[in-house]
């Protein structure tokens, strides 16, 4: 029987544990310093349930807030479930562990250093010296897997033998993973799709002068439509510019995350706020307060960067974004800027 780690234990982390778990793998969760309570109280219980998802584990999950207690232990699979903003300690947990089976990387996000833009597996290969590098991409809200919602994503690596061998631990009836070697485009799908899944958020408040706000809700898809298009644009020139495939942005990483992710979720919840006039100061103060916006917060740590390393006239909503969010002004979509 495989035996799985997971760091982190936070949304999508738990869905994979459910996933596991249905699997009749056995799977020890590192919980951060986040997950403590939540972990201690889990342990103390009798049922181990989740009171979030409502998920009940089976005695193959354990739960563990130290690492000493597994450091001697041996996995078949090291899972990085943390948010972009537990990746430092990841780093530190495999450093202390020294993994020598593959690692899935299921966290979304950029980070930048000496003015440049790194992908995750990048980050991982310069601190942690990792090789056998695998990267979970494609369309996966966390509710519905753990419901057992037909899902199809993509695990990307280098490695296609690696990609192979996770995608044989994680697939069942319900659970299909496709595989790929374009690493650096699902990587880059997988982030920026957070960025224009707000811009298509936006389409409500953004989709008629004319109307009540009461009949925008009824009269937005034309304007959604034409920002999901320009945002497909946009990703592909940025895939290219990080020598991705474009064929990735046509497929589950691209389109398909960016589909599911424009639906709802959190990113394109701010780009509804945005997009009727809230500002985004006022926004992470109230309506969204201690809720972590990707899609947001990647676009003001990297968004810069990203501007200048890929062309600004190439990036025109990306730009209205990044312009809205750093000076915290109101959101207002130049249409003239992407039409021909």
């Amino acid at each position: 029987m495989n035996k799985i780690l997971i760091l982190g234990f936070g949304v999508a982390s738990t869905a994979y544990i459910s996933l596991l778990d249905h699997n009749k793998k056995k799977v020890s969760v590192l919980g951060t310093p986040f997950d403590l309570k939540k972990i201690s109280s889990l342990n103390a219980s009798h049922i181990k349930k989740d009171k979030k998802s409502g998920l009940v584990f089976s005695n193959n999950v354990k739960f563990y807030n130290n690492i000493e207690e597994i450091i001697k232990s041996k996995y078949s699979l090291v899972v990085v479930g943390v948010n972009s903003n537990g990746i430092l300690w990841a780093s530190k947990q495999l450093r202390l562990l020294k993994p020598g089976c593959p690692i899935l990387i299921l966290t979304k996000g950029l980070f930048k250093s000496k003015n440049k833009i790194y992908k995750l597996s990048d980050f991982f290969k310069q601190k942690n010296k990792l090789t056998k590098i695998v990267y979970a991409a494609g369309p996966c809200l966390a509710g519905e897997l753990i419901n057992k919602t037909h899902t199809r994503t993509v695990l990307a690596s280098n490695s296609i033998i690696n990609a192979k061998y996770v995608k044989k631990i994680l697939q069942n009836d319900y659970y299909h993973p496709d595989i790929t070697a374009d690493i650096a485009g699902a990587e880059i799908c997988s982030a920026t799709k957070n960025i224009y899944a707000t811009i298509i958020g936006s389409s409500v408040g953004q989709s008629n002068k004319y109307l009540s706000k009461k009949d925008k809700e009824k009269n937005y898809f034309n304007a959604a439509s034409a920002l999901f298009e320009q945002s497909i644009r946009e990703m592909n020139i940025i895939v290219t510019k990080f020598k991705g495939q474009t064929s990735t942005v046509l497929g589950p990483a691209g389109t398909g995350d960016l589909y599911v992710s424009a639906l709802g979720g959190r990113n394109s919840k701010m780009g509804s706020f945005l997009g009727n006039g809230f500002l985004y100061k006022n926004i992470i103060k109230s309506q969204m307060k201690n809720i972590t916006v990707e899609g947001a917060e990647l676009m003001l740590d990297v968004g810069s960067l990203l501007l200048k390393t890929v062309g600004k006239k190439n990036l025109p909503l990306a730009s209205l974004l990044l312009s809205s969010l750093k000076n915290n002004k109101k959101l207002k979509i130049d249409w003239k800027k992407f039409s021909n």
